[in-house]
C-alpha cells in the first residue's frame, strides 16, 4: 500500500462522507417534496437542510389559494464537519398534519378534525402519494435508497 494512500486515507474519507451527507440531505428534501402533498405549494416549499432541529413556525404562504404547479428548487444544504447533525424538516406549523404525525389533525370542510390520511381519502384529487406517505418513505425503504443513490452520485460504490 503506497505511503501517501495511507497518509492522506483518513482525511481524504472524511471529506468524501461529508460530500455524501450533504448529498443525502438534498436528496432526501428533494422526495419530500416530490412523495408529499402540494396545493398551494406552502408545505413543499418548506422543506429545509439546518444545523439545527427545524422547527415548525411559519404560516401558510398565501393563507389559501388555488392549486399550484409543483416544483423542486434547488435545496441548500449548510457546511458543517464530519462530527456535527444535519436535519431536514418542515417550517410549516401544521407540518405534523402533513405527515400524518400521531394526534395531529385539522378540520375538514364539514370542520370535523381529520387526520392527513383520513383528508387524503376523502378528497377528490390527493396530491401526495399515499395518505400515509411519509411513513412509507421513511419506513418503507425509500429513503433507503435515496442514502444509497446520493452515495454513488458522489462516487462510492
Amino acid at each position: 500500500m503506497p505511503k501517501a494512500f495511507k497518509k492522506n486515507f483518513t482525511k481524504d474519507l472524511g471529506k468524501a462522507i461529508t460530500k455524501a451527507r450533504k448529498e443525502v440531505a438534498r436528496t432526501i428534501t428533494h422526495s419530500l417534496i416530490e412523495e408529499g402533498p402540494w396545493w398551494t405549494g406552502s408545505f413543499g416549499k418548506n422543506w429545509v437542510v439546518s444545523k439545527t432541529p427545524v422547527q415548525p413556525t411559519k404560516r401558510r404562504d398565501p393563507p389559501f389559494s388555488q392549486r399550484t404547479a409543483r416544483f423542486t428548487r434547488r435545496i441548500q444544504v449548510p457546511n458543517v464537519a464530519l462530527g456535527q447533525d444535519l436535519f431536514v424538516g418542515n417550517r410549516v406549523k401544521y407540518a405534523g398534519f402533513a405527515v400524518n404525525a400521531p394526534g395531529q389533525t385539522l378540520p375538514n370542510k364539514m370542520g370535523i378534525q381529520v387526520t392527513y390520511k383520513e383528508h387524503y381519502e376523502e378528497v377528490k384529487f390527493p396530491t401526495a402519494t399515499a395518505g400515509n406517505w411519509y411513513v412509507i418513505y421513511t419506513k418503507g425503504g425509500l429513503i433507503n435508497k435515496d442514502i444509497a443513490k446520493a452515495f454513488k452520485k458522489v462516487g462510492f460504490k
